[in-house]
């Protein structure tokens, strides 16, 4: 009897401290987002916000206080602490672009065979900061670091579309420089084209910044809905058939989308 009172009572031990520990955490962690969307909220009315009763808030609050994590002022007025700063600095770290994209780039790379960019705009110049190369005998050149313009190729005039009023203008103040015959001549031939991807979400250039090329591109979002990266597919035209084009617009799209999801994006549909 001792026996299989000893093996009930480490069951119940092994199952209930978990789901308390569980708990507890969750209601510590739905405080410290409370006090980081509304600082300046005392226990109280942090209470009010989170549903949970105020004497457990301000148990939490002196928690977190104590490791850092809030400050609380002469009229005790919860603002998040260095602790949280630290940590977020880590997770930004941790959690950087090139770090967030190396499975979407893998997987888009596999699914496609062809070569897939990473880019980001620098200035008023485009700047590939990760690529994967085709596995075919005939690719496109493909480099890290390699810098570009902004008015041509699939993930530049994607990054240009969603860039600030003030990059556009002075793209468009300048001559465009010529790469191909399809390389967009000005405002005219351009402009319509950043209409059309911010309408549409995605880009389709052919031979407009290298010959005989194509590139579908997408733009990746951040945490606040910025786009800070264009992620594309680009190989040799000669293998772009139409149910290749229309199966790697889908693609990139959705991988992109991935990407800005992992990077904290979420649409208003996924916030209700």
């Amino acid at each position: 009897m001792k026996k299989s009172s000893d093996v009930t009572q480490t069951t119940a031990v092994q199952t209930a401290a978990p789901e308390y520990g569980i708990t507890a955490l969750a209601s510590a962690l739905e405080v410290l987002n409370a006090v980081g969307e509304h600082p300046g909220l005392r226990a109280r009315q942090l209470a009010e916000l989170t549903g949970l009763t105020k004497s457990k808030v301000f148990r939490i609050v002196r928690t977190l206080e104590q490791s850092g994590y809030v400050t609380l002022d002469e009229g005790h007025a919860c603002t998040l602490g260095s602790g949280a700063y630290l940590l977020g600095k880590r997770a930004e770290q941790q959690w950087s672009l090139s770090r967030a994209a190396t499975p979407i780039l893998d997987a888009l790379a596999e699914l496609t065979r062809e070569n897939v960019h990473l880019v980001v705009r620098q200035g008023l110049h485009s700047l590939v900061v990760d690529v994967r190369v085709s596995p075919q005998p005939i690719r496109m050149f493909a480099q890290v670091g390699r810098v570009g313009p902004l008015h041509a190729g699939g993930t530049p005039k994607v990054l240009l579309a969603y860039a600030p009023e003030a990059v556009l203008e002075a793209v468009l103040s300048e001559p465009l420089s010529q790469y191909t015959g399809a390389t967009p001549k000005g405002s005219g031939d351009l402009q319509p084209m950043l209409e059309r991807i911010r309408r549409d979400g995605y880009h389709l250039a052919i031979s407009d910044l290298d010959e005989d090329t194509f590139s579908i591109a997408a733009p990746v979002r951040d945490v606040q809905g910025q786009v800070i990266a264009a992620l594309s597919v680009a190989g040799p035209l000669m293998r772009l058939t139409d149910d290749k084009r229309l199966d790697f617009v889908r693609l990139v799209v959705q991988q992109a989308q991935r990407l800005s999801g992992a990077l904290g994006y979420r649409t208003n549909a996924q916030q209700s």
